[in-house]
C-alpha cells in the first residue's frame, strides 16, 4: 500500500486514472448486481433464467447429485448433454455446504467471496513483491492498480461466479509459501485446495526442483500426494466408498475423453469463440480431424520444447538457494510453467495471472519496444470489458449470439488471449536461458 500513496501523491496522472476507474469499477458491480437480482426474479426464473451459467449448470448440479449419489460425470459426448463438472469429486463434497444453499442466499455469498478473492489476490502480490524486494515490480504493481480495477477476466468471472481467481489466488498463496519455504502451508495449498479443483495449476511446485531445493521438492510431492488422499478419503466416508471410487474412475474417464468429446468449433462456424486454446485454433482454421488434432498437438510440442530445454539447463546447474534469495528466478519459473500449462491445454479461456505476469515482465524488460509491444498487446485484452459493456448498452441484445457472444467483441474473431500468453511466453524463455546461467 505504500508504493500505492507514493504513486498518488507523485502523479496528478495517476490520481484521475486510479479515481476514473473506481468510478467505473462502482458502476459496473451496480449493472451486475442489478442481472443478478433481475435473473432471480420469480417470472425471470419460471421462464428459465440463470443467474449464473457455471454455477447453475457445473456446480450445483454436482453438489446435489453428490447428496443424493447419483453419478456427477458426464457417460455422452459434450455435444449431446450440456452439463458437465470438470473437477474431482472432493470438490463437489467440499463446496456442497456452500452450493446447497437458496440461491437468493447462494449468489450474494459467492459474490461477496469473489470481492474479498479478488482484493487478497492484489494485496498478496504486493506483499510478495515487497517482502521479496521487487522494488520496481512492487512500483509497476501499484501503478497497474487502476487497470487492475477493470481487469475483464475479473469481471468475467463474477458474471460466471465460477473459481478462475480464486483458484489464481490459491496459486498466488502457493508460490509465497514455496518462496518462504513453508512446506506444511505449502502442501495444504497444493494437495488440498488446488490438485482436487484444477491440478495444472500446480505449476508452481517445480520451483524448488529448478532452483536445487530437492529435499524440500520431494517432501512437498509426498505431502500432498498424502493431504491429497486424505481428502479423498474423507470424501468416501461422507459418501461412501463404493459410490466415491466409482465418481472418480468416472471422473478420470471423463479427463481423459474430454478433449476428444468437446464440441469442437471448425470453419463452418461463424467465428473462433473464447476458447483461444492452440488445438481450438488450429481446428477452426484447418478443419475438425483427427489429422488436425494431431498437428495442434504436435505444435504444442514444439512450442513446449524451449521450457523443456529451460528445465534442463536449471537441472544441470542448480543453484541450491531458496526462492526468497533468487526471487526474480524462482518467480520467470513459476509464470513461464503457467503458460506452459495454458499451452498445453486444450481448452483456454482466461489468463488470470496475466496481469501480474505484464507486471513483471515490465519490471525486468529494458528494451523500450519489447515494453511498447506489451502494452499494445495486453492492454486490449485487460479492458475489453468496457468495450463489451459499452456496445451492449448501444446495442441491447442485438450484439447477442446464442446469449454468450458479444458480436462486436474482437476476442472472438481473433485469438488475442492465446497472442498475449505466446508474447509472455516468448519473453520469459530468454530471460530464463540467462539465469539458468547467472541466477539473481
Amino acid at each position: 500500500m505504500i508504493a500505492i500513496k507514493e504513486r498518488w501523491s507523485k502523479s496528478r496522472a495517476y490520481r484521475i486514472a486510479l479515481i476514473a476507474a473506481i468510478v467505473y469499477a462502482i458502476l459496473r458491480f451496480a449493472i451486475q448486481v442489478f442481472l443478478f437480482a433481475d435473473a432471480m426474479q420469480p417470472q425471470a426464473v419460471a421462464e428459465g433464467a440463470q443467474v449464473s451459467a457455471d454455477l447453475q449448470q457445473s456446480y450445483i448440479p454436482a453438489a446435489e447429485h453428490f447428496r443424493a449419489r447419483q453419478d456427477i460425470y458426464l457417460k455422452d459426448s459434450l455435444e449431446i448433454l450440456e452439463l458437465h463438472f470438470p473437477y474431482s469429486p472432493a470438490f463437489a463434497f467440499l463446496y456442497s455446504p456452500i452450493l446447497l444453499l437458496p440461491i437468493t442466499i447462494l449468489v450474494p455469498l459467492m459474490v461477496v467471496l469473489h470481492l474479498v478473492a479478488y482484493w487478497l489476490f492484489y494485496i498478496w502480490w504486493s506483499r510478495i513483491f515487497r517482502q521479496n524486494n521487487l522494488r520496481k515490480a512492487e512500483e509497476i504493481w501499484a501503478g497497474l492498480l487502476p487497470m487492475f480495477l477493470l481487469f475483464s477476466v475479473f469481471w468475467d468471472d463474477l458474471a460466471y461466479l465460477n473459481i478462475y481467481l480464486i483458484i489464481a489466488l490459491f496459486a498466488t498463496f502457493l508460490i509465497d509459501a514455496i518462496l518462504r519455504e513453508k512446506l506444511g502451508w505449502a502442501v495444504f495449498w497444493l494437495g488440498v485446495m488446488i490438485l482436487p479443483a484444477k491440478p495444472h495449476w500446480a505449476f508452481a511446485a517445480v520451483i524448488p526442483l529448478l532452483l536445487g531445493r530437492y529435499r524440500l521438492f520431494w517432501k512437498l510431492m509426498i505431502g500432498s500426494i498424502i493431504a491429497y488422499l486424505a481428502v479423498a478419503g474423507l470424501t468416501m466416508l461422507a459418501g461412501g466408498t463404493e459410490y466415491v471410487v466409482r465418481q472418480y474412475q468416472d471422473y478420470f474417464d471423463f479427463l481423459s475423453r474430454l478433449s476428444r468429446d468437446f464440441p469442437w468449433w471448425g470453419p463452418d462456424k461463424p467465428f473462433l469463440g473464447y476458447n483461444h486454446s492452440i488445438k481450438q485454433i488450429v481446428l477452426y482454421y484447418l478443419g475438425v480431424s483427427s489429422a488436425n488434432m494431431t498437428l495442434a498437438t504436435i505444435i504444442k510440442l514444439l512450442l513446449l520444447a524451449p521450457l523443456g530445454w529451460v528445465a534442463v539447463k536449471f537441472l544441470r546447474n542448480p543453484v541450491n538457494k531458496p526462492g526468497r534469495e533468487v526471487p526474480e528466478t524462482a518467480l520467470a519459473i513459476a509464470f513461464a510453467f503457467y503458460l506452459g500449462a495454458f499451452i498445453w491445454l486444450d481448452m483456454v479461456w482466461e489468463l488470470s495471472l496475466g496481469l501480474v505476469i505484464f507486471a513483471f515482465l515490465l519490471s525486468v524488460t529494458e528494451n523500450k519496444w519489447t515494453r511498447v509491444l506489451s502494452w499494445l498487446l495486453f492492454a486490449p485484452y485487460a479492458l475489453i470489458d468496457i468495450w463489451r459493456l459499452v456496445s451492449y448498452i448501444a446495442f441491447g441484445d442485438n450484439i447477442l449470439y446464442n446469449d454468450s457472444y458479444v458480436l462486436t467483441d474482437p476476442l472472438i474473431y481473433v485469438p488475442w488471449i492465446m497472442m498475449v500468453l505466446l508474447l509472455f511466453y516468448a519473453l520469459l524463455i530468454p530471460r530464463l536461458l540467462k539465469l539458468s546461467a547467472n541466477p539473481i
